[in-house]
């Protein structure tokens, strides 16, 4: 194989990812006119075609063939020229991850029939409803001769889920609207409640002020109080009435229990 009148390549000056020189591999080099990888062969790069499927003269010879490099760089300096081409690539490269934006979450159940497609509240069209599922269970049950005797078949079971399905479709939109009721009258009486406790907010700061200045009773000496807190009493004040309630009381307790353990 004759080598192209192209002048030589320098392999210092071709990309060194576009170079294979590594030790136990055969070397190989990008074609700087087909771009695709093809080996060298007595440091020329080795005859090939345009068109890889056809062989022989009828494919077109590529104008790459034969060209010839100059090898200035040894294998070494040829490593070093990759790993500083690596770490330029892994800096420019963002460590940034991009997510996908999350789908919206889908309405929630119990909101379905709080709604309806214009915006409107459902209940006064599922109560229409409610009572035909109603009508045609019992209909049904009229009318065939398994549920009249109080069997079930599958028509019977079948319209008597739709009519628990609609009942409970109801429930729902009645309990919505009472919560939107109230929370609306809470909205309208927000601004008179604080209206009324900005009314009585001077009274209640002055009862403050005055509780603040009475005089704390004085501490009871048989039960030592904190500061400013006054004592509880722990003894009673009459010891001779206090034992004669007592006595009452153990003799009701006692009548009370001859008169439970007694036969009916």
């Amino acid at each position: 194989m004759r080598p192209s009148r192209r002048p030589a390549l320098k392999a210092s000056e071709i990309p060194p990812q576009n170079l294979n020189l590594r030790e136990g591999e055969r070397q190989s080099i990008v074609c700087p006119d087909c771009d695709s990888w093809h080996p060298l062969y007595r440091k020329m790069i080795k005859t090939h075609h345009l068109d890889r499927e056809v062989r022989g003269g009828r494919a077109p010879r590529c104008p790459g063939s034969a060209q010839l490099i100059d090898m200035d760089i040894s294998v070494e300096q040829w490593g070093e020229m990759m790993l500083a081409a690596d770490s330029t690539a892994t800096g420019r490269r963002s460590a940034r991850q991009h997510y996908k934006p999350l789908a919206q979450p889908p309405t929630p159940i119990y909101r379905l029939a709080d709604r309806g497609p214009q915006g409107k509240p459902t209940l006064h069209r599922l109560l229409p409803l409610r009572e035909r599922a109603r009508h045609a269970v019992d209909q049904h049950r009229t009318a065939c001769s398994v549920c009249k005797v109080g069997g079930r078949c599958a028509a019977g079971r079948a319209l008597e889920v739709r009519f628990a399905e609609t009942e409970a479709s109801c429930t729902i939109a009645r309990e919505q609207l009472k919560h939107q009721e109230r929370r609306r009258f809470d909205r309208a009486a927000a601004p008179k409640r604080q209206s009324a406790w900005a009314a009585v907010l001077p009274a209640v700061q002055d009862a403050d002020t005055r509780r603040a200045v009475l005089p704390v009773p004085p501490a009871r000496p048989e039960a030592p109080a904190q500061a400013e807190v006054p004592s509880v009493p722990t003894e009673p004040y009459d010891f001779e009435a206090y034992d004669r309630r007592q006595a009452e009381l153990g003799k009701q307790y006692a009548q009370r229990k001859t008169t439970a353990a007694l036969p009916a």
